[in-house]
């Protein structure tokens, strides 16, 4: 049982694989790419930053140059020196390690530029301009291999998706197939144990009704002869008494041959099509049972039925709400309140047949072994073999329907049965 019910599952654990592998694919891999992607990023975010505050040292270090050369007293070379010094400090800032040469060259401008010796001017403003260049071609390299190490990323990436996409596609065809051959052989073993079943359940009626014959055969001239015995010993009080035993002997031989009937006959493979009245069907078990009922002190009450009609035949229907109907009838106690209440309803696509009885409810941890053969509760007195809950259970699960019970103890029970509403002709 466990290697059938792990190849029965088999299928859908590759589906919940596969569309797990789907979903969280992509979160994986966009972090994955993440932690590569985001270091290569700042670094050239750094980068084209340092670029900039190059560039545009250069640009002061002109300008601061051209005003030298213009202007003997400084003019705008102060703003101009200013300017540089301030694009150095947020370069600088941003460099792990202070670029020693750099500053020093920058030191030595300053002090040169609002001189009046324009040549030592001119040669420390070209020492200055040659570093920047030199900071320029390594922040430009910096970037370049950034850009690079980004470029690699995005085609890892590209790569990784493509080879994880391959194989989860691969994993669903493979599963496709596995599952469509697992299906395909469920299929088979399931028409095969159908077969089986309909071929054991036409043999067990057919056995049952072989023995109720050979049974009840022997028996048929007893009941005549028991009838002429009882006349001739009118007078003789012992001999009635023995008379009476022996009709009940038989009368149980005879229930206990129809129950068994009843039993075989309920696995039989239901006919095509079948449907039954609920309305009428209650109502012939209403009329049957209302004497036993009314003898028993009982109260039957059945609740207005729907005008529907359910996926069984008339026949099995009315072995089903006689059985429960019955049942509750003959085990319902000696409470003060003795009151049957049997309804049906209609919910989506099914009937719902219930029967509630006012009795004792059933021992606790009862609630499925009642509907097995030859279970009865214990303690029970009422006459039966327990069959009667079983035959409702194969006729109903037959039919695609299911049973069940609710009770508690002291407070009664409710027996239902769910079957599904005909289809429309």
């Amino acid at each position: 049982m466990p290697i059938r019910n792990l190849s029965l599952a088999t299928p859908f654990v590759v589906l919940a694989l596969v569309i797990a592998g789907f979903t969280f694919t992509p979160i994986w891999i966009q972090r994955h790419s993440a932690q590569l992607r985001d270091p290569a990023f700042a670094a050239l975010a750094s980068s084209v930053r340092d670029l900039g505050e190059l560039v545009e040292m250069r640009a002061q270090l002109h300008r601061a140059i051209a005003a030298r050369a213009e202007d003997g007293e400084g003019g705008d070379q102060e703003g101009a020196l200013r300017d540089l010094r301030a694009a150095f400090t947020r370069y600088a800032a941003a460099q792990s390690a202070p670029p020693a040469q750099l500053a020093a060259a920058l030191e030595r401008f300053e002090r040169d530029a609002p001189g009046t010796d324009v040549p030592e001017a001119h040669r420390s403003g070209g020492r200055l301009s040659n570093l920047l260049m030199d900071e320029l071609a390594a922040g430009t390299s910096r970037a370049s291999d950034a850009s690079g190490r980004l470029g690699e990323i995005r085609g890892r990436t590209l790569r990784l998706v493509n080879s994880l996409n391959l194989l989860w596609a691969s994993v669903a065809l493979v599963g496709g197939v596995v599952a469509a051959v697992l299906v395909r052989r469920h299929q088979r073993v399931v028409e095969r144990l159908r077969r089986i079943e309909q071929a054991r359940a036409s043999e067990l009626e057919q056995f049952a009704g072989r023995v109720a014959h050979d049974i009840l055969s022997p028996l048929a001239p007893v009941s005549p002869g028991l009838h002429v015995l009882s006349r001739k010993l009118d007078g003789d009080p012992a001999a009635q008494r023995a008379v009476a035993g022996i009709r009940r002997s038989l009368d149980r031989v005879s229930m206990i041959v129809d129950e068994l009937l009843r039993f075989a006959r309920s696995g039989a493979q239901p006919a095509p099509g079948e449907r039954a009245d609920i309305a009428r069907v209650l109502e012939s078990v209403r009329d049957e049972l209302a004497p036993d009922a009314e003898q028993r002190g009982v109260t039957l009450r059945f609740e207005p039925a729907p005008q529907v009609e359910v996926a069984c035949g008339e026949g099995a229907m009315l072995v089903v709400i006689h059985n429960l109907v019955r049942n509750a009838i003959k085990y319902i106690g000696d409470g003060p309140r003795r009151l049957v209440v049997t309804r049906a309803v209609v919910a989506a696509q099914s009937v719902r047949l219930s029967v509630q009885d006012s009795g004792p409810g059933l021992p606790a941890g009862m609630e499925q072994a009642v509907f097995a053969p030859y279970v009865r509760a214990p303690g029970t007195r009422a006459p039966g073999i327990g069959l009667g809950l079983a035959t409702v259970k194969r006729i109903v699960e037959s039919r695609r329907g299911r049973v069940g019970v609710w009770s508690e103890p002291s407070k009664g029970a409710t027996f239902w049965v769910d079957l599904p509403l005909a289809r429309r002709i």
